[in-house]
């Protein structure tokens, strides 16, 4: 069996993670790294980080360069091997987030990797923003993204009228375009001139980002010709759904309905359950207007006070709505399940729907701590409570299984009609749940059986963590008294159980949290860490995400027997790319609703200066605390602030130690904090520690302190997982995972 692994990673060419490896031979995974130590013993391999490849065979690495803002950065490779370090005067070139080809230049045991950037496969930056100067008879853009050049050339035209001093939009336009020796940057808009304007600022993101606001006119005439379609003539061969108690729950302020689901009880005591999806890809032909512009986006953005969607709002809003009372065409997933949560058998069908009630979060959650539902879905009462019951023993089923539940609530961004900001508790966790579980099945069954076929699909995918990130956590861990073992989503859940109800909860919580990789799309099935999953894709959404409609093809063609094979090599030439692609337009998509939601945070934080809080600290530098209040308003209480003894930072224990007292300051405490400041502008808010009395019990004297709750009272709400409009179930995509404190040492401002 050796010999059989070892030929399978020379024919594979690339470094293979041993999971990969157990599943394609049926082998248990301690078996696989058994063997492939051997190889390694023995010099046929050798292993880098958690992969193993042929010796020798990383002189040449691909992947994404991840610029600090000391100007020196890191190329995560994408084959998944060691990050490679590149100094500041072997960067080629390249700008931050650029695919580039990096050579090791030096290679030691127990050290980074080094590389010099060969060239820039593909740019990662299209837009800029900053302040135009004017020098030496040139034109000059001063960037706001500190991890850019100091300065960008920029060509005269379009300049002519524009004040110095003004905020500019520009379009970059590189080298290897122009065949000049620097980039340059050609004028796009001008956004003001530095005053704080929600309008302008909102603009300024979607620029930034290279966000799409608005279809082009070809798209809309396309979108308004197959809207048009009636759905007559759509019914030959689809399974008539509408006599059944088919429903929708979505939030209050939801407008595309892209998920609707029945509940029918069976003779032999089975129950079976219907997940009805919008049947997007009847009317999104591929390769069509309507299709390139969908993968062009790649998701619908949920920003504050606007939405950029993916399709036209005659799609998404319209005819691909599974409005009430309306006839319309879904993809669905048909189950038979027992009582107890266990499948027996499934099926997917093209159908019509009609449904009967659209019920909110909030209506299903109140009904279910005892109240009624809305006279008009009384008749569903009973389906409700089934399902409610069902759903809890699935998601038991889930933990059981190692599933990973950050127990963090959460708060969304809402803008008032009069342009004021709220900062609103998302509850509603039973109802949220319910429909939570149900999407998460139909996701699940699908990707099983697409993966079990052999049929090309895009994958959620949630690799496990890096070694580097594991043995970090591990040993932050152990200082809390905890221990960790072997990297498994079960794991993770043991270690939260053992801490939950302790002080140090929220530390133990946030410390997994960064432990843990991305989740992507990617053309290969390499399972999900965090939900515990083998398999898993994206399905249930084809309305806001692209990834859902280029499976919904995939399961239509099974479904139609028409699974040709020139049709299934173009897929999976295809499918790379789009995998690729639609990752990286989710990134940009969450950076911009990230950014903008810290936007009004600030704001927020302008209107209530001067008022005091209880936080929690979120994260410890040798700088300062930041502390995050209990609506997710997050800022920095600077280490000159603390004035209660003369702190030093402790990287080893994640905590500020006081030198007089011996006071810790760490992850998770409670702090009382006053607003000093705040600037919209640079997404910044200021804190002052708020003193607290409470009184020592040993001398009966009264002391001051800047970080625990006073005697007697409770503890502060605990912190939330930011959101913006939009929740993302089963799957943490918040900001936390997507720092790099081992590469980067940003201040985060």
């Amino acid at each position: 069996m050796k010999d059989t692994l070892f030929r399978e990673i020379r024919r594979l060419g690339k470094p293979v993670h041993p999971k990969d490896l157990a599943r394609r031979f049926g082998l248990e995974r301690r078996e696989v790294r058994a063997l492939l130590a051997d190889l390694v013993a023995e010099g046929r391999l050798e292993r880098v980080r958690s992969r193993y490849r042929l010796p020798g065979g990383g002189q040449l690495v691909v992947g994404r360069l991840d610029l600090a803002q000391g100007g020196f950065g890191f190329v995560i490779p994408e084959d998944g091997s060691e990050d490679v370090f590149v100094p500041s005067h072997r960067l080629g070139g390249a700008w931050h987030g650029d695919r580039v080809e990096v050579r090791i230049v030096r290679e030691q045991r127990g050290a980074k990797r080094t590389g010099e950037v060969q060239r820039v496969l593909d740019r990662f930056r299209r837009t800029a923003l900053g302040t135009l100067r004017f020098s030496r008879g040139y034109a000059w853009l001063i960037p706001e993204d500190p991890r850019l050049p100091d300065r960008i050339k920029l060509v005269p035209k379009g300049l002519e009228t524009v004040p110095e001093g003004s905020r500019v939009a520009v379009r970059l336009r590189y080298p290897e375009e122009t065949g000049a020796r620097e980039a340059v940057g050609v004028f796009l808009e001008r956004l003001g001139d530095g005053a704080d304007d929600p309008a302008v600022e909102t603009r300024a993101v979607i620029l930034k980002h290279d966000l799409r606001e608005h279809f082009p006119r070809a798209v809309l005439k396309e979108a308004d010709r197959v809207a048009k379609r009636p759905v007559s003539e759509a019914l030959d061969g689809r399974e008539d759904f509408r006599d059944l108690p088919v429903f929708t729950i979505d939030g209050a302020d939801a407008k595309d309905f892209d998920d609707a689901i029945h509940l029918r009880r069976l003779p032999d005591g089975s129950l079976e359950v219907g997940v009805h999806i919008a049947d997007v890809s009847h009317y999104v032909a591929e390769g069509s207007a309507l299709d390139r512009e969908a993968r062009a986006r790649g998701t619908s953005v949920y920003l504050p006070g606007q939405v950029l969607p993916m399709l036209p709002e005659v799609l998404s809003n319209g005819v691909c709505s599974l409005v009430p009372g309306k006839d319309r065409l879904v993809l669905s997933v048909v189950a038979r399940l027992t009582p107890e949560g266990e499948v027996r058998d499934f099926r997917f069908a093209e159908g019509i729907v009609r449904s009967r009630a659209r019920l909110t979060y909030g209506q299903v959650e109140g009904f279910l701590e005892g109240g009624p539902l809305p006279s008009e879905a009384a008749f569903l009462a009973e389906d409700l409570r089934t399902l409610a019951d069902l759903t809890r023993k699935l998601r038991a089923r889930r933990e059981a299984e190692g599933a990973i539940f950050f127990d963090f609530d959460e708060v969304k961004v809402e803008i008032t009609p009069e342009g004021e900001v709220a900062l609103v508790r998302v509850g509603e966790a039973r109802a949220r749940s319910l429909i939570e579980e149900l999407m998460l099945l139909a996701n699940r069954l699908v990707a099983k059986t697409l993966s079990e076929k052999g049929l090309p699909a895009l994958y959620r995918v949630h690799e496990d963590p890096s070694e580097d990130r594991y043995r970090e956590l591990g040993e932050a861990l152990a200082r809390l008294g905890y221990r960790l073992e072997e990297p498994s989503p079960a794991a993770y859940q043991a270690v939260l159980r053992a801490a939950e109800g302790r002080p140090e909860a929220q530390v133990v919580a946030m410390l997994l949290l960064r432990s843990l990789k991305l989740a992507r799309y990617h053309e290969e099935n390499l399972g999900h860490f965090g939900l515990a999953f083998r398999d898993y894709l994206h399905f249930t959404s084809p309305i806001r995400r692209y990834p859902d409609l280029v499976v919904h093809r995939v399961v239509k063609a099974l479904v139609r027997g028409k699974l040709d094979e020139g049709r299934l090599q173009r897929w999976r030439a295809r499918f790379p790319q789009i995998a690729e692609e639609a990752s990286e337009r989710e990134r940009a998509a969450e950076a911009a609703e990230r950014e903008l939601t810290k936007y009004y945070q600030a704001r927020w934080a302008r209107d209530h200066l001067g008022e005091t809080f209880w936080g929690t600290v979120s994260g410890v530098q040798n700088f300062g605390v930041f502390v995050a209040l209990p609506n997710g308003v997050e800022g920095l209480v600077r280490l000159e602030s603390l004035k209660d003894d003369y702190y030093r930072y402790a990287p080893e224990e994640l905590a500020l130690i006081g030198e007089r007292t011996g006071r810790r300051i760490r992850l998770g405490d409670a702090m009382r904090v006053r607003i000093l400041a705040a600037n919209p502008a640079v997404r910044q808010v200021d804190l002052a520690p708020e003193e607290v009395e409470s009184v020592e019990r040993k001398e009966g004297k009264k002391r001051r302190r800047v970080v625990g709750p006073p005697e007697g009272k409770d503890r502060p709400e605990r912190p939330v997982k930011l959101t913006v409009n939009r929740v993302y179930f089963g799957e943490w995509q918040g900001e936390e995972q997507k720092d790099r404190p081992q590469r980067k040492k940003s201040k985060r401002r």
